[in-house]
């Protein structure tokens, strides 16, 4: 960072480009970076250099290193496109929404091909202990969801329904979505993949999104893929 050529102007322009490259709306980016949708659009006015901190959560959250906002050379550029179509093969943005209800599991569960479960948030050990018991059902369901009855699907998801309320009394909510991989090398083969995020009711009520970026050999598929555009 010490060297990094500091310029407004680029930065806005860079952090616009790359956003809506990947589809995103101002809030989105806000969102996966944890900062507010006012210095997202401060940042890409132009007319506000933001500090160092700022800089690694906008990079961050876009999937870059902070030197993407360091102005590159005509060969770094050429490096830089290359990772930006990289990052939009391995990098989807998921949106989830708070489990308060029965029907907010009942509605949207299918069976799945995989199912990921992020707790990072949580610090409080009972919550913590609530959140995985919350899993171990999601991840028991696996397998006979499919073959149960329309009843029996509205038993378990009320039960799922209770134990988020729980862990929402205990100040953390139950986001629930869910994403599409493909295979790198069998294009054929895509896998939906459930997705349940523990986070802070604090700054994280009603709809939100979240950002997966995918391991080997998965990458988001061809036709959710956003297409490279250019700016001007």
């Amino acid at each position: 960072m010490e060297t990094m050529d500091i310029d407004a102007k680029y930065i806005a322009d860079r952090s616009r480009f790359i956003r809506k490259t990947l589809g995103w709306t101002q809030e989105n980016l806000a969102d996966a970076a944890g900062l507010t949708t006012r210095t997202v659009e401060k940042v890409e006015s132009g007319r506000h250099v933001p500090n160092e901190q700022t800089l690694r959560s906008l990079a961050r959250a876009l999937g870059f290193d902070v030197a993407v906002f360091s102005k590159p050379t005509p060969e770094q550029e050429k490096r830089l496109e290359a990772e930006l179509t990289r990052s939009l093969r391995k990098t989807t943005l998921v949106p989830t929404s708070p489990i308060r209800t029965a029907n907010d599991f009942f509605s949207r569960n299918r069976e799945w091909h995989a199912f990921v479960f992020d707790t990072s948030a949580i610090q409080a050990d009972d919550s913590l202990r609530l959140a995985t018991t919350i899993s171990d059902w999601i991840s028991d369901l696996d397998g006979i969801w499919g073959i149960s009855t329309q009843t029996q699907r509205l038993d378990y998801s009320v039960h799922i329904a209770e134990l988020c309320q729980e862990l929402e009394r205990l100040g953390y909510l139950t986001h629930f979505g869910f994403f599409r991989q493909q295979h790198a090398k069998d294009k054929g083969l895509i896998f939906e993949v459930g997705l349940m995020t523990f986070l802070p009711i604090a700054g994280h009520d009603g709809d939100r999104y979240a950002l997966m970026n995918l391991d080997d050999p998965w990458e988001v598929p061809d036709q959710d893929r956003p297409t490279l555009k250019s700016e001007g």
